[in-house]
């Protein structure tokens, strides 16, 4: 039973919808700005950014974590023809949402005396419950927090989801914020880039915090095909492992990220060679994307120095628990225009990182994109994206 993507919803810090974002990606124009008007923020702190709602001004779902989640998912479901609730669909559809902080701003605001004590200000990861409920959906809800790959896991819980039957549709993708612990503790690590997310580029030092919302429809092609919704790509269920090395490092051999891959692979019943492009975690830090690159060559053999690849952090920053579903849609786009866009900020390729990185947009050939997302505590995913049989 194929699983299908119907549905895109997005908010960037470089566009609002997928044809904006694609275009932004395409451009690959965008830059970190201060973070000096949002409270708390430790000095001199930058990010790839949404815009705050004018001071004054009445978000139209709570805080911008709230506002994020609930517009790329509405978005997502109108993408795809699906009104949540409405009597003529009444299907049994589930949730899943990837998060690394959650809603942290209402316990934030608590912490520096500019919140009350609401009800629900102490539980940053409501996020899932608040817009099942929105939506009216009927089938399960979860939230998934493995760090920078939560996004990718969202997206395969929905598709195991879709293809088990245990859902008729899922709205699975991520959202984040900047939020002062976490890039606290970025910068307490030495892991922040001072100038631009450079992915791949030999004077990298480290990634940029970024933000924002992407989620997808996933259904089966059969119920698509019903229902005369043209689906964007196919999506595989995706291969999953665990370093068990380090808090935060990844396992330099990439032996475990190396078996997402395969795993992801074998169960979307094709080979390395099938593989059209890649879209790689990409975070600039210097461990991560040798760790990448070394995986990549192993399971690509000597294909890894032609075939394309593209890093979306490059533009968009890394979004953290949303990152992965922010690939995903990536990933949909490149099979929907054939072309994977430039890894920005490439000025010179380091040595240690022989992937086929571009500053330019490229023409993508025929067959699926297999894309990476890697986490803090050694959480690997890979997924499978692909064509639409046609």
């Amino acid at each position: 039973m194929t699983a299908v993507i119907t549905g895109l919803g997005l908010v960037s810090p470089v566009g609002d919808d997928p044809a904006a974002y694609w275009e932004g990606l395409l451009s690959a124009g965008s830059g970190p700005a201060p973070l000096a008007d949002r409270p708390g923020m430790p000095a001199g702190a930058r990010a790839y950014r949404i815009p705050q709602p004018e001071p004054g001004a009445s978000p139209a779902h709570g805080s911008l974590y709230g506002r994020l989640a609930r517009t790329a998912a509405s978005r997502a479901l109108a993408d795809a023809g699906i009104r949540p609730g409405a009597a003529d669909d009444a299907v049994v559809a589930g949730l899943f949402l990837g998060t690394g902080t959650g809603d942290s701003e209402p316990a934030e605001a608590l912490r520096d005396g500019r919140g009350t004590h609401e009800a629900g200000a102490w539980w940053p990861y409501r996020g899932a419950a608040w817009l099942a409920d929105a939506f009216g959906f009927t089938g399960p809800v979860q939230t998934v927090s493995t760090a920078c790959a939560a996004g990718a896991y969202a997206v395969a819980l929905a598709v195991h989801a879709v293809a088990s039957g245990r859902v008729d549709v899922a709205l699975a993708g991520g959202a984040e914020t900047v939020s002062r612990p976490a890039l606290a503790s970025f910068m307490r690590l030495g892991a922040v880039d001072p100038v631009h997310c450079r992915p791949f580029d030999a004077e990298r030092a480290g990634t940029v915090y970024g933000e924002g919302a992407a989620f997808l429809v996933v259904e089966t092609g059969e119920r698509a095909e019903a229902r005369g919704a043209v689906p964007i790509a196919t999506v595989g269920a995706g291969g999953w492992s665990c370093d068990g090395h380090h808090l935060t490092a990844p396992e330099a051999d990439g032996v475990q990220a190396l078996r997402a891959a395969q795993d992801a692979l074998d169960r979307a019943g094709l080979r390395a060679e099938d593989i059209a492009a890649v879209v790689c975690h990409g975070t600039g830090t210097p461990l991560n994307d040798r760790t990448e690159t070394k995986v990549m060559r192993e399971l690509l053999g000597p294909r890894s120095a032609t075939v394309p690849v593209t890093a979306p952090k490059s533009v968009i920053g890394h979004s953290g628990g949303a990152a992965g579903a922010f690939s995903c849609a990536t990933a949909a786009l490149m099979v929907r225009h054939r072309t994977v866009p430039p890894v920005a900020n490439l000025t010179r390729a380091d040595a240690d990182c022989s992937l086929a990185a571009s500053g330019v947009p490229r023409a993508m050939g025929p067959g699926p994109v297999l894309l990476n997302a890697y986490a803090f505590g050694g959480n690997n995913i890979s997924l499978v994206v692909g064509p639409v049989p046609s």
